[in-house]
């Protein structure tokens, strides 16, 4: 899932707006075709309690729902390997079993063979020909033979070979013949189970395929992860807007405290100005034995005037920098 935009959260004091402002102009993405990142100057947010719990508490619930889908996804992918895995098991059982199956057919046709040859039966002899009789109806009862139903004077012979007796020979080799046709039945019928088996894995695999489960599952946890990401970058920046707002306010505020001190402090010298003024016309127009204590007099408005300045808690630092306040 391929994100348009960079994304730069600034983690550094608040009030160095300067440095902000470079990132967020100078800051190109290069390996997204060099489009603009967007850069969030966040300051010292983070370190706020608040603000990073609900950060942390959103990227875990994120990652836990991200696990919760892939695992789900591999937890079914899981099971379809070990479906897979059982089938290629039972393909192995059934194969060991015909291969058991046809060595087993293989010595019971060396038996008859050589049973064949130990009594000298002729093949044109009677005796093998009502032998073949009763093996084509014993192969007719095996759905391995492919042997149909006897025709009417097949059967018609066979009802008569079953009134006599059988001789030694036709017992011990229909004997063995029977036990060969259990056999060919196992391995017909495990042929056919080979084949069920083979196409249900073949129906699996081309079900997994088309399904894509894991890859869609990927994206999904993918997605939840951009959301939030984008859920938390819009939690930083409301929170930066808010604390923005407030250092502004701030601010604000005491640039008018400032400035009110400085009217009042304007006001003062201009008081004692005014009051320097009339002390001088008083000198001029005062005889010489007057002026003496004038002296005094004018010490005692100073210290008046000097009680004013420090109530008001005015210092030369107050003054410096509403002038500097001023200048800016």
């Amino acid at each position: 899932m391929k994100v348009q935009n960079n994304i730069t959260i600034f983690t550094g004091n608040t009030q160095n707006n300067v440095q902000a402002e470079s990132a967020r102009v100078n800051q190109t993405d290069k390996s997204s075709g060099g489009q603009k990142s967007k850069t969030i100057y966040a300051g010292n947010l983070l370190t706020e309690v608040p603000l990073r719990d609900r950060i942390q508490q959103r990227r875990a619930q994120a990652q836990e729902r991200a696990m919760k889908i892939v695992g789900e996804a591999w937890g079914g992918d899981r099971k379809i390997d070990e479906e897979i895995g059982r089938s290629k098991e039972r393909l192995k059982m059934l194969r060991e079993e015909i291969g058991e199956a046809q060595d087993n057919v293989k010595s019971l046709t060396e038996s008859q063979e050589a049973l064949s040859k130990s009594y000298g039966i002729e093949a044109d002899s009677q005796e093998q020909q009502d032998l073949d009789l009763l093996a084509k109806a014993q192969a007719s009862k095996h759905i391995s033979s492919g042997v149909k139903e006897l025709s009417e004077e097949e059967q018609e012979r066979l009802a008569e070979i079953s009134k006599g007796e059988r001789t030694e020979y036709q017992k011990r080799w229909l004997e063995l013949n029977e036990q060969s046709w259990t056999s060919r039945d196992t391995i017909f019928r495990n042929k056919l189970k080979v084949e069920v088996e083979n196409a249900v894995i073949r129906g699996i695999r081309e079900e997994r395929r088309k399904s894509h489960e894991m890859v869609n599952a990927q994206g999904q946890a993918e997605d939840v992860m951009e959301a939030a990401r984008d859920e938390i970058i819009g939690m930083v920046t409301d929170a930066a807007k808010d604390h923005i707002d407030e250092e502004q306010e701030k601010r604000e505020e005491e640039a008018e405290a400032i400035k009110e001190k400085k009217e009042e402090q304007e006001e003062i010298l201009e008081e004692r100005k005014e009051k320097e003024d009339e002390l001088e016309e008083l000198m001029e127009d005062m005889p010489v034995d007057e002026a003496t204590n004038l002296d005094s007099i004018q010490k005692e408005i100073q210290k008046e005037i000097q009680d004013v300045v420090n109530k008001m808690n005015l210092v030369a630092e107050d003054i410096k920098g509403a002038k500097v306040d001023e200048m800016l």
